[in-house]
C-alpha cells in the first residue's frame, strides 16, 4: 500500500487521507461470483463522473532503482466519454473523479492530454480527480494548453504523466534529523512528492512541475483535528526545511506553493526569554513555530533592535513560499554572492517586491524606514494575491483613510503605497494623529505586520 503520508494538487488540490481508504473513494461492493470488467467503469454521480480504473489497467513495474511502482494509462475512450457527460452537469467546478486502486508507494499515471484540451474547450471549469486509495489529486482540464504550450507540439502528441511518491526509508533520516534541528516533529508519517512530466510522441520528456507560477494548492488530511497556532506546512528541498503558507482547519491542511519539493506537516513551538510580556509576543511566538521568523540567538528575539531592509525582504519571501534565488540579487553592487541575505533579496527583487538605489545598490543593512516597509507589503500583497488568481490592486477612490499630521513627510513614491496599506488593515499610524514615515521599524513590528500580511491573504490562519 502507499505510504500514509500527505496529500496533493495543481493549481489543483492533492489530498491524502491517512485512512485505509476516503471515505468517499471506497470501492462499491460487487456482487458475488461476477467477473471484474476488464476497462474502466463510468458512473454518474451529483456533480460529476465517477470513472473506476479496474485493478488489470494498474501494472507493476520496477525500474532501475529497484523500487517497485505502479504505471496507470487512463482508458483514452473512457476518460473522452465521461468528460462528455459532464456538459450535461449543473454550472460550477464539474469533474471526472479517476478511482484508481494502487497498490505501491509510488504511482505513475499516463493522461490523453488531447482528451483534457478537448475537454477544457466544452467544459472548461472541468477537472480530472485522480484518487488514491490513499491519495487524491486533483488537475484542471486548463493545463492541457500550458502542457503543450511547453512541449510546443499539439495536445494530441502530448500525455500528461503524474507521479506521486511517499519519501524512500534511505532519505527519512536526513530530512528528521534537519527537522529535530529546526525545532519540529513530524505529523504526517512521512513527506510526499509530487511530479507532472509531459512526453511527447518520440519519447522526450519535460518537466512541467513548475509550469506557470500560481499557488499549487495541496491538501493534506491528518491523523487528528490540530491547532493552527503550533503546527505549519514545510518542504524539504536541497537539504532544507522551509515554511510554506497553509490554512488548517480541523484534521486538514491547505498548503499553498509555487515550487516543489516534499511536503509535510510539523508540529512546532519556540519561546524566547526576551518576548514574555513584550507585546508583541504573541505574534513573535506564532510566526517563531511556524519556522518563519529567527531569534537573533538560540534564546533571545531582541524585539526592539532595528530592522534592516534585508531582513525584512527575507521575511516577505519566506512568508510567500519563494525559493532563494542568488543570481538575481547580482544587480546590487553591495550584496554579496556568498552574504546569508543573497538569495532572499534575489528573491525579492525578481518577485518585483524590492527595489534599490539609483547607485546600484540595495543598502541590505540599512534600518528600513515605515514608508519603505510600506511599499514592500504593498507589493508582497499584490505578488500573493496574483499567485492566487486574485486581483492585483486596490481600488482606493472610496477609501475614508485618517490624515495624519505629518502626511505631507511621506515621500511621492510611498504616498499611494502608505494609503493602500492604511485602507487593507496592514498598517496604522504609530499615534492618531501620526504616521512617522521616516521612524526607523523594529523586528517586533515587523513581525506583526507580516503575520497581518498573512492573514490578509489567507496564507494562515487568523489566530
Amino acid at each position: 500500500m502507499m505510504r500514509r503520508i500527505a496529500s496533493l494538487t495543481l493549481t489543483s488540490l492533492l489530498m491524502l487521507s491517512l485512512s485505509p481508504l476516503l471515505a468517499h473513494g471506497a470501492e462499491p461492493a460487487k456482487p458475488k461470483g461476477s467477473a471484474p470488467p476488464a476497462v474502466s467503469v463510468l458512473t454518474d454521480t451529483y456533480g460529476g463522473v465517477r470513472m473506476e480504473v479496474q485493478p488489470g489497467e494498474v501494472k507493476k513495474e520496477t525500474p532501475k532503482d529497484g523500487r517497485p511502482e505502479n504505471k496507470v494509462i487512463l482508458d483514452r475512450t473512457k476518460l473522452k466519454e465521461a468528460f462528455g457527460r459532464l456538459k450535461d452537469q449543473a454550472a460550477g467546478q464539474p469533474a471526472v473523479t479517476a478511482v484508481i486502486p494502487s497498490t505501491e508507494s509510488t504511482v505513475k499515471i499516463h493522461i490523453a492530454d488531447a482528451v483534457l484540451d478537448e475537454a477544457r474547450q466544452t467544459v472548461p471549469g472541468a477537472y480530472l480527480l485522480l484518487q488514491l486509495p490513499e491519495v487524491s489529486y486533483k488537475l484542471p482540464v486548463g493545463f492541457s494548453a500550458k502542457a503543450a504550450e511547453e512541449l510546443k507540439v499539439p495536445p494530441a502528441n502530448v500525455t500528461v504523466i503524474v507521479t506521486i511518491k511517499s519519501m524512500p526509508d534511505s532519505a527519512l533520516g536526513t530530512a528528521r534529523e534537519r527537522l529535530k534541528a529546526a525545532g519540529a516533529s513530524e505529523i504526517l508519517p512521512a513527506p510526499v512528492d509530487f511530479k507532472i512530466t509531459g512526453q511527447r510522441t518520440n519519447g522526450q520528456t519535460v518537466d512541467l512541475t513548475r509550469v506557470g507560477s500560481a499557488y499549487v494548492q495541496r491538501v493534506l488530511t491528518l491523523p487528528a483535528s490540530v491547532d493552527p497556532s503550533t503546527v505549519t506546512a514545510v518542504t524539504y528541498a536541497n537539504g532544507e526545511i522551509s515554511f510554506v503558507p497553509a490554512l488548517f482547519n480541523y484534521n486538514q491542511a491547505t498548503v499553498l506553493s509555487s515550487g516543489g519539493g516534499w511536503f509535510t506537516v510539523v508540529s512546532s513551538s519556540k519561546e524566547f526569554t526576551d518576548t514574555a510580556g513584550h507585546w508583541a509576543e504573541a505574534d513573535i511566538r506564532l510566526l517563531a513555530s511556524k519556522l518563519l521568523v529567527k531569534g537573533t540567538s538560540a534564546s533571545e528575539f531582541s524585539p526592539d533592535k532595528p530592522v534592516t531592509r534585508a531582513e525584512f525582504a527575507a521575511m516577505l519571501t519566506r512568508a510567500l513560499g519563494l525559493p532563494d534565488n542568488r543570481g538575481a540579487s547580482a544587480k546590487y553592487s553591495d550584496v554579496g554572492k556568498y552574504t546569508w541575505f543573497a538569495g532572499p533579496v534575489g528573491a525579492a527583487s525578481a518577485a518585483g517586491l524590492v527595489d534599490g538605489y539609483d547607485d546600484g545598490t540595495f543598502k541590505p543593512n540599512a534600518r528600513i524606514s515605515r514608508e519603505q516597509m510600506a511599499v514592500m507589503l504593498t507589493k508582497a500583497r499584490a505578488y500573493g494575491n496574483g499567485l492566487q488568481g486574485l486581483p492585483k490592486t486596490v481600488d482606493l477612490s472610496a477609501v475614508s483613510i485618517p490624515v495624519f499630521e505629518d502626511g505631507a513627510k511621506i515621500a511621492s513614491w510611498a504616498s499611494e503605497p502608505v494609503t493602500e496599506v492604511l485602507a487593507v488593515g496592514l498598517m496604522e499610524g504609530v499615534t492618531p494623529e501620526k504616521f512617522a514615515p521616516k521612524e526607523n521599524a523594529t523586528r517586533a513590528q515587523a513581525v506583526v505586520l507580516l503575520k497581518r500580511l498573512l492573514v490578509s491573504l489567507k496564507l494562515i490562519n487568523p489566530v
